[in-house]
């Protein structure tokens, strides 16, 4: 949920110029993106991991520091709860064979993480909800011990005013009020960064909020909270309910939450979306960076402006990023985390190359299709996966439904397009796509071979077990490299 901050407490002076810094910032922002050059590059990639810890009988292991300190890795981080780690992957040029490179890492990364934590009696798991969690393990208690936590908590908490409601429909519907947010500890993902050229953000945002309900129908993989079978991505209500900072009169008002897809198209640039963060959301963590003295020869941080925005979770987030001379990154936060490895690559893949060939197509789109019915793709797709039926532009340009599967199938042409565009190798859109192609075949994804295993072991067995038995058996054939579409139930 973010870098770390120094002070757990804030007066009324840290409030104001706190607010007067998101103006300076803001208005530096303005000139650097109007600046000739400014933010140019080639494409680039980078990826995050969010991974969870669990003993030798598949439950959440409480020891993630532990972990951080033998790890000794500067990409290795906290997450909120105590069995949550992330790992920040390397950056890469999207030329190549970056998917691959991203599933080698990956791989690499979980052997030497699984080496230091097997002496503790614990292993790691990419899935994107735990499905052995308990009632403790979304307790206060189950909380990482960092400064950001525990202030972000206790904000949200005040902002709130009352319990946290989850309620979620499903086979087995869930409703619990619980008086903290560490339900949002369960959900673990699997992020990707595309770095894009300040002219060409807008459309490539505008194009990643239509894609994202796609490539997460094709991507789903946590259908299970507490034994409840619910959502096929369980994670995007869950996320969104247990953060809510709004109060009941601001859902019923439908002001923007903070978790969702935001508030609308983007019409010409990033600053819209940082202008949005300052205007539409209340502070939460406002900490001063050092004041800077800036030269020709150096780019801003934006430190207040990024701590802020990081603060709002889209599940596509604007980036910007002094390194480099700076530059404008889309951070694409749908994906779950798992099943395997190359699952995760292959899901990253699609996404990004139908992102890429999209954008041309939305100054179009833009204009014919209404922000909301975006929003309700997307909540669709998490829901059904890939019976979930999109609203999509057609030929001459007419709004037609659709059942996820079909478009997907339609519009993998375009995502080969796309990473065509970005300079992927030929070889390697092929393998990426013709797993997403196989997915598709075998109507399977992460949460449905979740939701088949476990009815499998249900006919012998209680539901407790049986999902410790499932989980067993995601683990091995998730170590095995393979894709989902060639798990057995074993």
């Amino acid at each position: 949920m973010g870098s770390s901050i120094q002070q757990s407490h804030f007066t009324d002076e840290d409030h104001a110029q706190f607010a007067s810094r998101l103006q300076q910032n803001l208005s530096q922002l303005s000139i650097l993106l109007h600046q000739p050059g400014f933010g140019l590059g080639k494409f680039s990639l980078g990826a995050e991991l969010e991974l969870s810890l669990i003993n030798p009988q598949g439950k959440a292991k409480w020891i993630n520091q532990k972990i951080l300190e033998l790890a000794n890795d500067p990409q290795l981080t906290l997450e909120l709860n105590q069995y949550n780690l992330e790992y920040n992957l390397s950056p890469l040029a999207a030329a190549g064979s970056p998917f691959s490179i991203i599933a080698q890492e990956i791989t690499a990364k979980l052997a030497w993480l699984n080496r230091i934590a097997e002496p503790l009696a614990t292993r790691t798991v990419a899935i994107g909800i735990l499905p052995t969690l308990e009632q403790k393990d979304i307790s206060q208690a189950a909380m990482s011990d960092f400064v950001r936590y525990r202030v972000l908590t206790e904000t949200i908490k005040g902002m709130h005013e009352g319990p946290f409601e989850i309620n979620i429909k499903g086979a087995d519907p869930l409703f619990l009020t619980l008086p903290n947010l560490n339900a949002e500890g369960a959900n673990t993902s699997f992020q990707i960064h595309l770095r894009v050229n300040p002219k060409e953000f807008a459309d490539c945002y505008n194009a990643a909020q239509m894609a994202t309900a796609l490539g997460l129908a094709i991507s789903t993989n946590s259908p299970l909270f507490l034994g409840h079978r619910l959502w096929e991505e369980t994670r995007i209500p869950l996320f969104k309910q247990a953060v809510e900072t709004r109060k009941s009169c601001e859902i019923v008002e439908h002001r923007t939450a903070r978790t969702g897809l935001g508030s609308g198209w983007v019409k010409a640039s990033a600053f819209e979306l940082f202008q949005r963060s300052v205007d539409d959301f209340e502070v939460l963590l406002p900490e001063l960076g050092t004041e800077e003295k800036l030269t020709a020869n150096t780019s801003p941080t934006l430190f207040e402006l990024r701590l802020h925005h990081g603060t709002i979770w889209h599940w596509n987030r604007a980036i910007y990023d002094p390194a480099s001379g700076g530059h404008l990154r889309i951070e694409l936060r749908a994906l779950p985390s798992g099943p395997s490895p190359i699952d995760m690559a292959a899901s990253g893949a699609f996404l990004v190359g139908l992102t890429k060939a999209l954008s041309h197509r939305m100054k179009e789109y833009t204009a014919l299709i209404d922000f909301n019915r975006v929003k309700t793709n997307f909540y669709r797709a998490a829901e059904l996966g890939l019976d979930a039926p999109l609203l999509w532009p057609g030929k001459n340009h007419q709004l037609k439904t659709s059942s996820a599967q079909r478009l997907i199938q339609q519009l993998i042409p375009l995502a080969q397009q796309g990473l065509e565009e970005l300079e992927v190798d030929p070889k390697e859109i092929d393998l990426m796509l013709g797993i997403i192609q196989q997915r598709l075949d075998k109507r399977i994804t992460g949460a449905r071979w979740q939701l088949k295993t476990l009815q499998h072991y249900e006919q012998k067995m209680k539901r407790d077990e049986a999902l410790t038995a499932m989980l067993n058996c995601y683990l091995t054939q998730a170590y095995s490299g393979k894709p989902v579409h060639q798990w057995s139930m074993q």
